[in-house]
């Protein structure tokens, strides 16, 4: 049994995210992951002193933990930048949250337990998807902007500096609950496995667009014609 849908070249394909799109999204898994390994060195007690070894200690830890921080920050900025128009297309996209993302919210579950269901017309993102991309980015924020505050503390108020360290567990906590979630359902659950695809080689095959995202499926084909 595959874990992870096997790509087919030789059907029809459609382009669904750009190489910016790609890179973004696969930087920002890189450095998030680093920071939550090392984040855990220097949260957690002595019991998780082999993530230590493997950072070079807790001091080589701190310092890859504030290295990532950085790259966390600002690549997404850099990637903005220089995809505004996709940056901008997917808010209007995420913010277009109606009655189809509510039907398919109530239908998931089904789907999710292995049963067939006509999934409503979703645009480039599902319900779910448009749900993860508002808590995931807020959390994300919430834990860099707390992050700063803790590493410079000199600058900022006590009380805000006090809030910081809750407010940078509490989100990460969060963060990590939902990339989780985000990792197992778009790329190793059966059915949604395509969609892995579309984030490493750019493209997903025409009928599983058509069937998942039937919505943004018309509205390319129309752009084509």
């Amino acid at each position: 049994m595959e874990l992870i849908t096997k790509y087919e070249p030789d059907v029809e394909r459609i382009e669904r995210f750009s190489f910016s799109a790609r890179f973004a999204h696969w930087s920002h898994t890189v450095t998030f992951v680093i920071l939550l390994l090392t984040g855990l060195v220097l949260f957690m007690d002595s019991r998780w002193d082999f993530l230590a070894v493997i950072f070079g200690g807790y001091r080589g830890a701190g310092l890859i933990h504030r290295i990532m921080a950085v790259f966390f920050t600002v690549i997404p900025l850099v990637c903005v930048a220089v995809n505004w128009r996709g940056f901008v297309d997917w808010w209007k996209d995420v913010f277009s949250f109606g009655l189809n993302d509510i039907k398919f919210l109530l239908t998931f579950p089904l789907e999710f337990m292995g049963f067939h269901v006509n999934i409503p017309p979703q645009t480039k993102f599902n319900g779910g998807e448009k749900m993860n991309s508002v808590v995931t980015t807020t959390s994300c924020i919430l834990v860099a902007i707390s992050g700063y505050i803790m590493w410079f503390p000199s600058i900022f108020p006590s009380t805000l500096v006090r809030l910081a360290y809750p407010t940078h567990d509490i989100f990460m906590i969060i963060a990590t609950m939902m990339v989780c979630m985000h990792g197992y359902l778009g790329s190793l659950h059966p059915g949604s496995g395509e969609s892995f695809w579309g984030m490493v080689k750019g493209t997903v095959k025409a009928d599983w667009a058509e069937h998942h995202h039937k919505a943004w499926y018309d509205r390319q084909r129309e752009q084509q014609d």
